[in-house]
């Protein structure tokens, strides 16, 4: 029993078509002669991008849970699991731990003694699939917890809103 979960259509949709604004630029700049230099950056730029979406990858098997992406992987077995946390936190400003991640961050914790680090998985970038899975999976191996998030952060605020009024 493996589940994979890869980067959703929605997130290939957003950046690939933010890596295509360099091409703009070739193209608006042909007439000027900048076209290898400008070609150069539009390769670079769209490769890396493609690279980013592509590595992006959540493993569940039987025994663990993997997660990985352009920097590397990560991965914590099922008995090491003590809660699975789906939470928004800002991605900049003061008091900002780590500025480069994502602000909806599934954050699986190990337990106490187990040696196994925190991972923190940017949930924006899979499908509500892949994060209900890791959730899921926190609740049957140790505690779970989606914070209310997982229709997403504005759902999240129009339901405490209704609440107070």
């Amino acid at each position: 029993m493996t589940k994979q979960y890869r980067t959703c259509l929605s997130t290939w949709i957003i950046f690939g078509t933010l890596s295509l604004l360099p091409w703009l630029i070739v193209w608006v700049d042909f007439r000027h002669g900048h076209v290898l230099k400008n070609v150069a950056f539009a390769v670079f730029i769209s490769g890396v991008v493609i690279a980013w979406l592509a590595s992006y990858r959540i493993t569940i098997t039987s025994t663990e849970l993997c997660f990985r992406n352009l920097l590397g992987s990560r991965s914590i077995r099922h008995d090491q699991i003590k809660k699975v946390r789906l939470v928004f936190k800002m991605p900049f400003g003061p008091g900002t731990p780590q500025p480069r991640r994502g602000p909806l961050q599934l954050v699986v914790e190990p337990r106490p003694g187990s040696g196994a680090k925190e991972t923190s998985i940017n949930a924006k970038v899979f499908s509500k699939a892949a994060v209900t899975a890791v959730l899921d999976l926190g609740k049957q191996v140790a505690e779970s917890d989606d914070s209310g998030l997982l229709d997403g952060i504005v759902m999240k605020t129009i339901r405490e809103r209704e609440k107070r009024n």
